[in-house]
C-alpha cells in the first residue's frame, strides 16, 4: 500500500514538474517574441546608422555592418541642426513639464482634499479628457488663442485681443491651465497620490498655524516624491515626442527637434541638399539614393529618441516606484 501511495506522489509531483516546464517554456517564448516585436526594428535602425554608406545595401549588413561608419550620424546631426535644437528642446520641454506638472497638482490636491459642489463631476470630466483625441480641441483652442483675450480686459485695455499663434507663449499658458497633453491622466495619478497620504500630516500642519499653500508646499509636496517623479517624466516624454500642439500654435518653431525631424524626413533630398555644403567631401553622401535617405531618416530618429533613453536611466528605478503607488497599474 505504501509503495503504490509512493508511486501515485511520484506521478503527481512528475505532472506538475512537467506543467510547471510548459507554463515557463510558454511564458519565456511569449516574452521573447513580444521583446523580437519591440526590439528589432530599433537595433535594425542601430545596424543601419553605424553601417558605412556604400554598403546599405549589402543583404550581409543587416544585422552586422560590414564597415562601420558614423557618417551617418554626422549628417544626421547636421540635417537636424541638433547642435541648437538639442538644447532648445531640451529647455523647452522642461518648461512645458514643470507648467503642466504644477497645474496637474493644484487641481488633483483639490480634488483630493476640498469639499465642493460638483467636486465629482468635474474630476469625471478631467478624467474623460484622457480618452478624448486632441483633435476634438484643435479648433476651439485655435480660435482662442488666434483672439487670446481673458474675460474682455484685453480688448477693454488695448482694443483688441492679442493673436497668440505662432508664439512659444500660447503653449506655455496651455499648460499652465491644465490642457496640455495627456493633463487628465496627470490629474488622476496626483489625486491618487494625495489621497493615498495620510491626512493627519496636513491636520498637524493646520494646528500649528500653515494655511493652506504653505501646507502644500512643505507638507505634502514632499510627501508626494515619487508621484511627482512619475508625472513630470511622463509629461516630459509626452510632450518631447508630440508635436501636435507645437505644429499648431507655434508650427514656426523650427528649433524644435520633433518638427525638425517631421520636416527633414518630410523630403529627405531636400533636407540632404540644403546641407550639402557642410558635407566633407570624402563623405559617400548619397543624393537621390532612396535606400540613402532611408538609413539617414532612421538615424535622425535614433537622435530624437536617444535624449529620452538617457533620461529614462537615470530616473527608471524612482519611475517604476512612482506609477506602482501611483494607482495606474492591474
Amino acid at each position: 500500500m505504501t509503495d503504490v501511495k509512493r508511486k501515485r506522489r511520484t506521478k503527481y509531483q512528475l505532472m506538475k514538474t512537467g506543467k510547471s516546464i510548459v507554463v515557463s517554456a510558454f511564458r519565456y517564448l511569449l516574452i521573447i517574441c513580444l521583446s523580437y516585436l519591440i526590439l528589432a526594428p530599433i537595433l535594425i535602425n542601430i545596424t543601419t546608422a553605424f553601417t558605412n554608406p556604400r554598403d546599405l545595401s549589402f543583404p550581409s549588413s543587416m544585422w552586422i555592418p560590414a564597415r562601420v561608419s558614423i557618417e551617418n550620424w554626422h549628417v544626421s546631426y547636421l540635417m537636424l541642426n541638433y547642435g541648437e535644437s538639442l538644447p532648445y528642446t531640451l529647455i523647452f520641454t522642461a518648461i512645458l513639464c514643470v507648467l503642466q506638472t504644477l497645474s496637474a497638482m493644484f487641481a488633483a490636491y483639490s480634488f483630493a482634499r476640498l469639499k465642493f459642489p460638483g467636486r465629482n463631476l468635474l474630476f469625471a470630466l478631467a478624467v474623460f479628457t484622457i480618452v478624448v483625441p486632441p483633435q476634438m480641441f484643435m479648433l476651439p483652442q485655435y480660435l482662442f488663442f488666434k483672439e487670446f483675450d481673458i474675460f474682455g480686459i484685453v480688448k477693454l485695455i488695448t482694443g483688441k485681443s492679442i493673436n497668440l499663434l505662432g508664439s512659444s507663449v500660447s503653449l506655455f499658458v496651455l499648460n499652465a491651465l491644465g490642457m496640455g497633453i495627456k493633463s487628465g491622466l496627470y490629474i488622476y495619478i496626483f489625486r491618487q497620490t494625495f489621497r493615498a497620504l495620510p491626512k493627519e500630516l496636513e491636520e498637524a500642519a493646520y494646528i500649528d498655524g500653515a494655511g493652506f499653500l504653505r501646507t502644500f508646499f512643505s507638507v505634502v509636496v514632499p510627501s508626494a516624491g515619487a508621484g511627482i517623479l512619475t508625472v513630470a517624466v511622463l509629461s516630459y516624454v509626452w510632450s518631447w515626442n508630440d508635436p501636435h500642439y507645437v505644429q499648431l500654435f507655434d508650427n514656426t518653431n523650427t528649433n524644435f527637434l520633433m518638427l525638425a525631424f517631421n520636416k527633414a524626413t518630410g523630403s529627405v533630398d531636400e533636407a540632404l541638399a540644403s546641407i550639402s555644403s557642410k558635407v566633407p567631401a570624402t563623405y559617400a553622401f548619397l543624393l537621390k539614393n532612396p535606400v540613402y535617405e532611408g538609413a539617414i531618416a532612421k538615424t535622425a530618429a535614433l537622435l530624437v529618441f536617444l535624449p529620452l533613453v538617457v533620461l529614462y536611466l537615470f530616473v527608471q528605478r524612482k519611475f517604476v516606484q512612482g506609477v506602482e503607488r501611483s494607482g495606474i497599474v492591474g
